[in-house]
């Protein structure tokens, strides 16, 4: 074991655009795991899209680490009853290479768990819990951090509790090359509906049905992209799954049929925009997710069934998610899409990429490996 391990911490105040300096590297002291804690060492850490905003809005303070990132580790020492050494686990950690972690401890920005989800992980948190053997045997670090963590997870039950998908469906798809998106397009083709996503330009949209196997995609930066939607969907939208909101949430909104079914699961129009907003937080989810006063008075006009909520919500049913997803995985149905950089050094570089690059799949840093 070493006697040291390094971090990365916010280094200034954000102004302007993103960049790598505005991380710095310190090293600190290994600590030792008291009574109820475990010492884990960090193999990759899922990077979110609301990384820069909480920085610019002070959630993450100069001289600190971000602690709200999913990360995947294994411990290496342990004081804790519920996790062994070897175990490989699901936990919140910061930009770092080890981390103490403690069954008794509740998420950071998430409420506490229901007695089904704390019987189920045997945990106080639903982001803290270990892989079973066999899947960490089946899958690398990155799928299950991707579509056996929250990204797949997130579409998995959001297609659900809006569905069932049917093979009449006409689904549209936003964010389609993110993790999430990519996810919801593929299980909703795989559900037999028509499946059209949405991308930035005509290479993008090329790669989006190449490899997503789905019916088309449509260029979200178009000139006229009502004219687009009402090409594509002469017959409405029965089905929209939404994690962007903006202008193409708007287009999609006004083609979303009667009676038809919308999943909300985030708003990263904002969140990559030149610079993100730091205001207080909406009152609600829903508002949370982009839907305002105006549109819910479109759905209920139009009896649209709308659905947002936070994915740890149905974590109850964790384990037949993994389980489903992992069935089609291995009958190579599902394929799973990450950005991946290898190297704790990346970090920096990779997090102030995500905001002025294309990128497919979820933003991911490895560490280590097994």
């Amino acid at each position: 074991m070493p006697k040291t391990f390094r971090q990365w911490v916010l280094a200034k105040p954000l102004e302007g655009p993103l960049q790598p300096d505005h991380f710095a590297l310190r090293e600190i002291s290994l600590p030792e795991p008291a009574a109820g804690q475990a010492l884990v060492r960090i193999l990759l850490a899922n990077i979110h899209s609301a990384t820069r905003k909480r920085m610019a809005a002070g959630g993450t303070k100069v001289g600190a680490t971000d602690q709200t990132n999913f990360a995947c580790a294994v411990v290496v020492k342990s004081r804790d009853p519920v996790f062994r050494e070897g175990d490989v686990i699901h936990c919140q950690a910061g930009w770092q290479e080890y981390q103490l972690v403690s069954s008794a401890e509740t998420a950071i920005g998430y409420p506490p768990v229901s007695e089904i989800v704390k019987a189920a992980n045997g945990t106080n948190s639903p982001l803290l819990y270990a892989f079973r053997p066999a899947l960490v045997k089946m899958w690398s670090p990155s799928i299950l951090m991707d579509v056996l963590g929250t990204s797949g997870l997130t579409a998995y039950f959001g297609l659900r509790e809006c569905g069932p998908l049917m093979p009449r469906d006409q689904v549209a798809v936003a964010g389609t090359s993110g993790s999430v998106g990519s996810i919801a397009a593929q299980l909703a083709k795989i559900a037999g509906s028509r499946v059209i996503g949405f991308a930035g330009g005509a290479d993008r949209c090329r790669w989006v049905v190449d490899t997503l196997g789905i019916d088309g995609c449509i260029d979200y930066t178009a000139d006229d992209l009502d004219a687009e939607l009402q090409s594509r969907f002469p017959q409405g939208i029965d089905f929209f799954s939404d994690g962007v909101g903006g202008r193409v949430g708007e287009a999609a909104l006004k083609r979303l049929n009667t009676n038809g079914r919308m999943f909300s699961y985030g708003s990263a129009a904002s969140l990559y925009g030149e610079s993100p907003a730091t205001g207080a937080p909406p009152p609600s989810i829903r508002r949370m997710m982009g839907i305002s006063e105006e549109v819910e008075e479109i759905l209920r006009r139009r009896n649209i069934k709308a659905e947002a909520w936070m994915v740890t919500d149905f974590f109850r049913e964790r384990l037949k998610a993994e389980d489903d997803l992992s069935r089609l995985m291995f009958a190579g149905r599902l394929k799973p899409v990450a950005n991946l950089v290898e190297g704790f050094e990346m970090l920096p570089e990779a997090i102030a990429g995500l905001y002025r690059a294309g990128r497919s799949g979820k933003l991911q840093v490895q560490f280590g490996t097994l």
